[in-house]
This record gives structure tokens, C-alpha cells and sequence, in this order.
């Protein structure tokens, strides 16, 4: 329950915003915006069916929002805000967070997608790295990685398939419909 109310909080947040036409600083937009992406809550509500993997050990770990979590919420944000810069975003948006690194640093949206990029290389080794810190929790920390990964697969060069649903039809066909001949 504290996973949507932390989400519904973030969705306010980002509409008060989007009224005041207000760009929040870099920080400001993480705070809020990797909440919103709602990758964190996701790779928390996945252990609903989880089974066996669904330890107390493992509950605590990601309700605790650890840094492997936070850094699957990172990934779906930033993916998400490079695909809306490269491709415009829609009048009924809030700046992105290229946007509000652009305002903050005073920077092109090419600095600032590079250094975007660089976070999402970044918030990669932090998943990693939980799967060698507790060898108990790794399954645990698989499935917050697969989330990353599937996060990734929509995502694929700052394209948005997850809202244009016709790019992972195109990905899908290419795997599974087409397949590629073995000689």
C-alpha cells in the first residue's frame, strides 16, 4: 500500500508542476519522477507472485527500497525522458529530467542526454552490484533485473515502444516471426 501511495504522491507532484509551468531543479525531478515512472513499485508488487522467491528476507529487501530498486525506478525514468526528448514530448507533459539537467547545468540537450546515459550505465552497476552483495537475495535482485531489462527492450535507442506499441510489434515479429535462417 505505501508503494502507491508513494506513486499517487509523485503523479500530484508532477501535475502541480506541469500547472506552474514549473522546470524543478535536476534533483528535484529524480526525487519525484523515479517514483513515477513507477519501475520501483513494480519490481515491488512482483514478488505478489512470486512464490517461493518471496521470502521475508527478500519482502524486506525491496520494500526497504534498496539501492537496487531505486536504480531499476532510474532506468525506467531516464529511458523514458530520453525517448520523449529525442522525439518531442506531448503538450500535456512535465519537463523531462534532459530538461531540467539542460536548465540546471546550462547545457545542450546532447551534454545532457550523455550525461543521462551515463546515469542509466550507472544505475546498471548498482543492480549488479546487489547481486553480489547477499548471495540469499539473489533471485530476489533478478527479478528487480529483469524489470530493468524488459524496461530496456521498450526502450531500445531512445525509442519508445511502450506508448508506441507498433515499434515492439516490429521487434517482437523480428524475433519470434521472422526468424533468422542458420545455415
Amino acid at each position: 500500500m505505501l508503494q502507491y501511495q508513494r506513486l499517487c504522491k509523485s503523479y500530484l507532484q508532477e501535475a502541480v508542476w506541469f500547472h506552474q509551468n514549473y522546470i524543478p531543479s535536476f534533483q528535484e525531478h529524480l526525487d519525484v519522477s523515479i517514483i513515477s515512472s513507477g519501475s520501483s513499485m513494480l519490481s515491488v508488487v512482483s514478488f505478489d507472485s512470486a512464490g517461493d522467491l518471496a521470502t521475508k528476507e527478500a519482502l524486506e529487501w525491496a520494500f526497504g527500497c534498496t539501492d537496487a530498486v531505486k536504480a531499476c525506478g532510474e532506468i525506467g525514468r531516464f529511458q523514458d525522458d530520453l525517448a520523449a526528448f529525442k522525439h518531442g514530448k506531448g503538450k500535456l507533459d512535465m519537463a523531462t529530467s534532459v530538461e531540467s539537467y539542460m536548465k540546471e547545468h546550462n547545457v545542450t540537450g546532447e551534454e545532457a542526454t550523455a550525461v543521462i546515459s551515463n546515469l542509466v550505465e550507472d544505475a546498471w552497476k548498482t543492480i549488479n552490484q546487489a547481486r553480489f552483495e547477499r548471495s540469499s537475495l539473489v533471485p530476489a535482485v533478478n527479478r528487480v533485473a529483469n524489470l530493468a531489462m524488459s524496461i530496456m527492450f521498450f526502450y531500445q535507442g531512445s525509442e519508445d515502444a511502450y506508448t508506441f506499441n507498433k515499434l515492439s510489434m516490429n521487434i517482437i515479429k523480428q524475433l519470434f516471426v521472422k526468424p533468422i535462417p542458420i545455415i
